[in-house]
């Protein structure tokens, strides 16, 4: 009798620091502010507004994930997320946003992307100065924070894309490359420095033939221009 006293006992006492530290939990612990991190498309407030989160909130029962989750439904231009708790009082919310590259049409529309072929937002023509224009894709019903969704069996090309675009922008090469051609996904070009068409060849080894690519250009003279061709194995 005495052991199961004992084991009644050390259960009550258990289910009464867990009710107590629950209480102060839900009592303390209430966000008295929020701090944005990494912004630069969109203000702080919008981006709080965005992921649902209010001060007084408890710091411990929000949801993160859910609101990690509206701000990429609400926020194009977003790229990465995370949500921090600060003991006592604080959340902080870190962003990494897209940055335009280039530009799509679709039945007169303008839209600009990202690298990754992400649809960030529609835009008049006259707003694509320094952007790369992109012909041979167009998006077919294009939204809002998705990526590029083409034509039946024009998947390819966006992959291909996108692979293109990180190699530009990885290497600073965005202010350089004025439109990439994509309608031979077997071989797609692009104009290079004002001087130069330059021939992709299939979506392969794609880092490697940027590295050809700037290779060749530096051993030329100022005034070449021409093709450079990198569909073949390993050459320019």
């Amino acid at each position: 009798r005495k052991r199961k006293r004992n084991a009644l006992y050390a259960s009550l006492s258990f289910i009464v620091i867990c009710a107590a530290l629950t209480f102060a939990m839900s009592v303390f612990f209430r966000v008295s502010a929020i701090e944005v991190m990494g912004n630069s498309v969109y203000t702080p407030e919008e981006i709080i507004e965005a992921s649902g989160l209010e001060k007084g909130d408890n710091l411990f029962f929000i949801n993160r994930f859910k609101a990690i989750s509206r701000l990429f439904s609400k926020l194009p231009y977003l790229s990465e997320a995370t949500i921090t708790r600060r003991l006592p009082n604080k959340l902080v919310i870190e962003i990494v946003e897209s940055r335009a590259i280039a530009y799509v049409t679709s039945n007169g529309d303008t839209w600009l992307i990202d690298s990754e072929c992400k649809l960030l937002e529609k835009v008049k023509s006259a707003e694509t100065g320094g952007l790369i224009k992109i012909t041979g894709l167009s998006p077919i019903s294009p939204s809002e924070g998705e990526i590029i969704s083409p034509g039946e069996g024009e998947s390819p090309k966006v992959s291909y894309l996108a692979g293109l675009l990180r190699g530009i922008e990885t290497r600073g090469m965005a202010g350089d490359v004025t439109e990439i051609d994509m309608s031979n996904v077997a071989n797609p070009t692009f104009d290079y420095l004002g001087r130069f068409v330059v021939k992709m060849g299939r979506n392969e080894n794609i880092d490697y033939k940027f590295e050809l690519l700037l290779s060749a250009v530096s051993k030329l003279a100022q005034g070449d221009a021409g093709t450079i061709d990198l569909s073949i194995d390993k050459k320019a």
